[in-house]
Parts: structure tokens; C-alpha cells; sequence
């Protein structure tokens, strides 16, 4: 297991260490004095740090957006946005931004706060925000990318209001909210600069900690490639209107694999973690350890997306909706579970909702799931006999080795069903689907390539089945599962490579014009019979089949920092510390023997915090002229 500190250090003119210091470790590493033990007792103390793991697998890169890849850290500690949001909450916290105003249906203004500053003392503006947005539409990556498929104007109206107007030919409150609420602003008066002095901006690394110019509480510290460390700025604008979060330092040391940062957590080297550790359970249960997930019994994770089966089209004889309704009914929804998963998630339900948080419930037509599927909860439950009757009536006999054959006498396989190598979880379930799949007469292999060749397959539709993801939970769920999924605008032709989805390359023109009627509209009564449309398509059609929802991976070790969130104190989510969304979660804890406090903002404005909800907004703009 790596130290916690590299054997070498370069100290730049903006580390906060004197150079006294620096000439004192230098020495002590000729002496030979480990400096793992000399950096965690005069670099950063262990008892005013939290250590992460799971956030980053390689060296460090980059702590520039215009970047094609940020390092862990930019989102969550560097640069804000003007609003965070919050699946479980459904609501949305201002950062940079303080209030809205919906001038008319198609107008959104948002107002900077007064305090918002850069962390060189200049003022955070609108022209910071008009300009993040225009210069990512410049290059074409960058914060918010893509905004401007659904804003038609971004514009600073005064020097601390922006001003968002939707596109007006095809409008999509969804992505419109997302991307004018969510995206980090960026200071233009450093990128300009750069740009005078003939820096590539793409290329452009912000790795020089003296020089780093940030609008959250933290900037980096310290990065090699095997550590990276931020250092909180305790002359934040924002202390005046939040707080100072509880930990000064945020480090993350690059392990070299799962296990070894696992182990290191284990041994409270760690305490807050993003990472698949298996039998979790067994660290407070067996072990006794002050370890928790967000739940202390199954599923312990709340879900962050669904787990999908996607089944290919191009394959004439997979495209037949009786072979795909016997699978579903053949894939081994518990057993998979338990056995491979750990327990980590629940069977997803098959209409592409999420429905373990309760505000997305309401989009779920139950009674035609309950109906379709015979089940109480309008899940799909194994049945092996319902397949095998549904591939009889269909005619596919069994041939003499017992694989279905068509009418015309084509066989049903060889087919493969595979996940990355090293992904033992998904590649457990590929095992239990196929094995159950050869049982109805479908002759299914697994395999497992490396990573790029599988995304390869994945992205292009090269594939026959496959495990992957989809959207999560989120202010535009579960429209955003459906377009990912089912919206053939967003894939390219067979063979061609896309990641935005429909990576099984279904086309159904009815789907493309439900999805716009439904982010098109702002009444949740059109929304709930569109969304029950969809249902009945995708019920029929089975294009991808909701297997389970996948784990957001959030574990803590309470032997240094207690007050995490969790079921019976859930108040804040999401909590990963890879998520770009956790910014509240090091203002609640608090240092062991410390009483943690919630932060009170983080109640809603009726309440006396800060927190709008969702609903609000969409009301206002139902409201508006």
C-alpha cells in the first residue's frame, strides 16, 4: 500500500510552508526519517483532514474545466455553481447564486450574491457566467456543454444579474433549469488573460496552487501522482453566508487498486469512501467497526441509476418482443442480488423509474404495471415457466441440444453477454442470466474483454446483450432514463460510436415526440399521462430491461469525523465524495468528540434556510405570462 505522502516533494512559492520547513524535511529524508510520519505531523495534522478514496484511479491531471478531464476535486471543492441540487431533496441549494426570477414563460433571471467573490478578492459577476457559457460553446466542451441545444441566450443584464431565455423552437424546461441553475461559473478575468498571453486554454493544467483562483472554500494544496490534497481557505466569501466547512485539509491518495484503498479505509487511514467494498456489512456486524453505509441493513446504498440489460436490434431475431418478455421474466432479479451484488441495490421497477425516492413515485403508472406484469408492486418476477410458455406460443421449438430455433429453422445463439473484465459483480450476473437463458433455449456465453474493447462495443451497438448504465436520479427524472435510453436522436448508425445512448439502436419516432412533450410542458398532469404513454411502449417493446438499481457508493468511518448523512439523519444527498453535488456534507460533520451540527440553511426558505424546492420553480413558471 502506497504512504500517505510521496517519498519526493517539490514545495512550490505558494505552498502554505515555510521554507524553514522545507529545508527541514529535505534533511530528515537524507537522515532517512520517514516522510509519510514527518508530513502528517507538520504538513497536514491527520486530525484536521479528511482522507477520501475511490474519487481518483490515476495520477492527477488537470484542475482546469476547459480541460477534456478535471481531477477529482474541481467540481465539489473548487468551483461553484450558481444552485446545487439535490435528488433526495428535490430541491436546489444557492451557491454562487442567491435568488431566481421567472420574468415569463420563456425568461430566467438569476441573482449573484453581493458577497460572491473570487478567491483573489475580485467580484463573482454575471459577466463570469455569460462568459463560462459562451466560451464553452467556443470549444465546445467545458462547464454546461451542450447548453446551448436548449438556451438560446445567456446574458449579463447588470453587473450581479444573468439573464437565461429558453429556446423557443423546441423547448425543454428540464435541460433549460439544469443547465442554467447547475453549471459552475468560471472567472473570466484569469481565462482571458491567458488567452492575451497566447495560452491554449485546452491545455492549460491550473496546477499551481499560489495561482489558483477558485470560488469555493477549498484549492489545492498539494498534487503529485500519487496524492492530491486541498486546503481550506479560511478568507472564503462564503463563510459569511455558510459557514467554513470542518475539515482544513481534503486529501486523496492514489491507491493502486480497489482492495488496497478498501484496506486503507478499513484501518481508518480513510474516512469517506466511494468504492464498491465487498460483504461492507461484516465491517460493523462481524468487526465492530465504527463503519456505516447510507442504510445499516440491505440495500445499504441508495440507488444512483439503473442497471440496464440492453438487448441489441440488430439482430433480427433478438428484435421479436416475445424473446425479450421471456427474458425478462428468465433473468434471476433476487438471486443476482444477493449472490453477486452483495445485496447493494434492489430489482429495478420496469417502467424506468426509480422508485425508491418518493417524489419520483408519482410518475409511475402502477395499475398498468400491476396490470402487464402481474404483480402486487409491478415488478417482474422470475418465472422460468412464464418465459419458456411465452417462447412456445411464439413458436420457437427446441432443437435436439434444447436451443430454440425459429420457424424458418435459424437457431437462437450463439449469443455473448459480457461486461469488462475485472467488474466481478456485473460479470457474476452476466454468468446467472445466461445460465438461465440456456435453461429457456436461448444459447447465451458470457465474456469478458478489457475495458475499451467492451465500450467499443457498447458505444458503436456491436454487441448482443450487455450490462451497463443509464441517468440517475435528478430535477429532469425520469425523462432523463427515457431519452438516454429510448431517443434514437441521440445515436448514431450501426457501427458508429456515441455515448449520449440509445446504444441498442431503437427507433421509435412516437418515443422522440413523447419526450418533447413531455420537457415541453410544465403541467404535471400532462406529464404524469405522457409519462404513462412511455410506460406502455417500453412494457411492450422491452427496447433495454431495468435489471436493478445501481449503488451510489457512500460509505464513512466515524474514527476521526462523526455527523455523515445517512437513513436516520438523511440530510443531505448525494454524499459520495465523487459526487459533483456533496458540497454540504463537510459543513455537517464535525470531529470525533465534537457534537456535528446540520447546517440550519439547509432547511427549506419556508423553514428559515436556503434550500427551493423544484416544485417551486416549475410553479412559477406555470404561473408566469
Amino acid at each position: 500500500m502506497r504512504s500517505s505522502f510521496p517519498e519526493k516533494i517539490i514545495i512550490s512559492g505558494g505552498a502554505s510552508m515555510s521554507k524553514v520547513l522545507s529545508i527541514l524535511l529535505v534533511c530528515l529524508m537524507i537522515l532517512g526519517v520517514s516522510f509519510s510520519t514527518v508530513s502528517a505531523q507538520i504538513s497536514i495534522p491527520r486530525e484536521d483532514t479528511v482522507y477520501c478514496i475511490g474519487a481518483i484511479w490515476g495520477p492527477p491531471t488537470t484542475w482546469n474545466p476547459y480541460a477534456p478531464q478535471a481531477t477529482w476535486g474541481t467540481d465539489p471543492f473548487l468551483f461553484m455553481p450558481l444552485f446545487y441540487y439535490s435528488n433526495a431533496k428535490d430541491a436546489w441549494l444557492p451557491g454562487v447564486g442567491e435568488t431566481y426570477k421567472v420574468v415569463n414563460k420563456t425568461t430566467l433571471q438569476v441573482k449573484i450574491r453581493d458577497l460572491a467573490k473570487w478567491s483573489d478578492g475580485k467580484p463573482i459577476t454575471a459577466e463570469d457566467v455569460e462568459f463560462t457559457f459562451n466560451t464553452t460553446k467556443k470549444f465546445g466542451f467545458g462547464p454546461g456543454a451542450g447548453w446551448y441545444d436548449y438556451i438560446a441566450s445567456v446574458k449579463a443584464i447588470s453587473d450581479k444579474v444573468v439573464e437565461f431565455k429558453i429556446r423557443t423552437d423546441k423547448p425543454n424546461y428540464f435541460s433549460f433549469m439544469g443547465y442554467s441553475l447547475g453549471t459552475r461559473v468560471m472567472p473570466k478575468h484569469v481565462y482571458e488573460d491567458l488567452e492575451k498571453k497566447g495560452q491554449n486554454i485546452r491545455d492549460w493544467a491550473n496546477n499551481d496552487p499560489a495561482k489558483q483562483v477558485v470560488s469555493g472554500p477549498y484549492k489545492l494544496f498539494f498534487q503529485d501522482p500519487n496524492n492530491v490534497i486541498y486546503e481550506r481557505l479560511d478568507n472564503w466569501w462564503g463563510k459569511d453566508v455558510f459557514g467554513l466547512p470542518k475539515p482544513k485539509y481534503i486529501a486523496h491518495i492514489v491507491y493502486k487498486d480497489n482492495a488496497s484503498a478498501n484496506l486503507a479505509f478499513e484501518k481508518g487511514d480513510a474516512d469517506w469512501a466511494g468504492t464498491f467494498i465487498p460483504e461492507v456489512y461484516a465491517l460493523w456486524e462481524k468487526k465492530g467497526l465504527p463503519i456505516r453505509t447510507w442504510f445499516k441493513s440491505k440495500p445499504y446504498y441508495m440507488p444512483d441509476g439503473i442497471g440496464f440489460l440492453y438487448i441489441s436490434y440488430q439482430n433480427p431475431i433478438l428484435k421479436d418482443p416475445n424473446i425479450r418478455k421471456a427474458i425478462a421474466y428468465a433473468i434471476p432479479y433476487a438471486d443476482m442480488l444477493e449472490k453477486a451484488y452483495f445485496n447493494y441495490g434492489s430489482q429495478a421497477h420496469p417502467s424506468m423509474v426509480i422508485d425508491l425516492f418518493d417524489v419520483y413515485k408519482q410518475w409511475i403508472d402502477y395499475t398498468w404495471a400491476r396490470t402487464t406484469w402481474k404483480s402486487e408492486d409491478g415488478r417482474i418476477k422470475t418465472n422460468l415457466d412464464t418465459a419458456n410458455k411465452i417462447l412456445d406460443t411464439a413458436g420457437y421449438k427446441r432443437g435436439r441440444d434444447g436451443i430454440r430455433v425459429t420457424k424458418d429453422g435459424k437457431r437462437l445463439g450463439p449469443y455473448t453477454i459480457s461486461v469488462p473484465y475485472g467488474w466481478t459483480d456485473w460479470m457474476m450476473m452476466c454468468e446467472m442470466i445466461a445460465k438461465n437463458l440456456q435453461t429457456i433455449g436461448i444459447d447465451v456465453k458470457t465474456e469478458f474483454p478489457d475495458y475499451s474493447v467492451w465500450a467499443d462495443r457498447m458505444t458503436k451497438g456491436t454487441f448482443d446483450f450487455i450490462i451497463s448504465w443509464s441517468a440517475g436520479p435528478g430535477y429532469d427524472h425520469p425523462w432523463n432514463v427515457y431519452r438516454f435510453v429510448l431517443d434514437h436522436r441521440l445515436s448514431k448508425p450501426f457501427g458508429e460510436e456515441t455515448w449520449a445512448g440509445d446504444w441498442v439502436r431503437y427507433n421509435n419516432p412516437e418515443v422522440a415526440t413523447i419526450l418533447d412533450k413531455v420537457a415541453s410542458t410544465l403541467s404535471p398532469v400532462e406529464k404524469k399521462s405522457l409519462y404513462s404513454r412511455l410506460q406502455r411502449i417500453v412494457y411492450r417493446d422491452l427496447p433495454a430491461i431495468p435489471v436493478f438499481y445501481a449503488a451510489h457508493w457512500y460509505t464513512f468511518n466515524e474514527t476521526r469525523w462523526v455527523g455523515w448523512p445517512r437513513e436516520e439523519n438523511p440530510w443531505w444527498y448525494p454524499p459520495s465524495p465523487w459526487s459533483a453535488n456533496n458540497f454540504p456534507v463537510l459543513f455537517g460533520i464535525a470531529k470525533k468528540g465534537e457534537t456535528p451540527k446540520v447546517p440550519t440553511w439547509l432547511a427549506t426558505r419556508d423553514k428559515g434556510g436556503y434550500l427551493i424546492p423544484t416544485s417551486q420553480i416549475w410553479n412559477d413558471f406555470m404561473r408566469a405570462k
